[in-house]
């Protein structure tokens, strides 16, 4: 054989065409579109389920921009409040009350109410 007769014997691959490749694609974004919606609007009842549910949604939430943590060099800068002063008492019957503030405890036992020492 002469070597113009091995060149037109192979032959060539066929042209892919680009819509094929596009269908596909779209395919492909339309089952990442459908996991994400049953990933994000589901109600699984195993708590696996639920922990993968929720990190899902966080880690979605940073990607797209929604879940932005404050600054923490900006959190250290800002005072913050004093911690709400805890009070106990006791009531007639000799029983512990602890309670959040002052005005959680009975008139008749704001007298005898103490504040706990944090």
């Amino acid at each position: 054989m002469t070597r113009k007769a091995r060149r037109s014997s192979r032959k060539t691959p066929p042209r892919r065409r680009p819509g094929r490749l596009l269908f596909w694609v779209g395919v492909f974004l339309l089952i990442l579109l459908g996991v994400d919606r049953m990933l994000l609007r589901g109600s699984p009842t195993h708590p696996l389920l639920q922990q993968v549910q929720s990190s899902y949604a966080d880690l979605r939430g940073r990607l797209l921009g929604q879940n932005r943590p404050g600054d923490p060099v900006a959190e250290l800068l800002v005072p913050q409040q004093a911690p709400a002063r805890s009070y106990v008492y006791a009531d007639d019957h000799g029983v512990l009350h602890f309670v959040d503030s002052l005005q959680q405890v009975p008139l008749r036992y704001r007298g005898a109410a103490q504040a706990l020492e944090e």
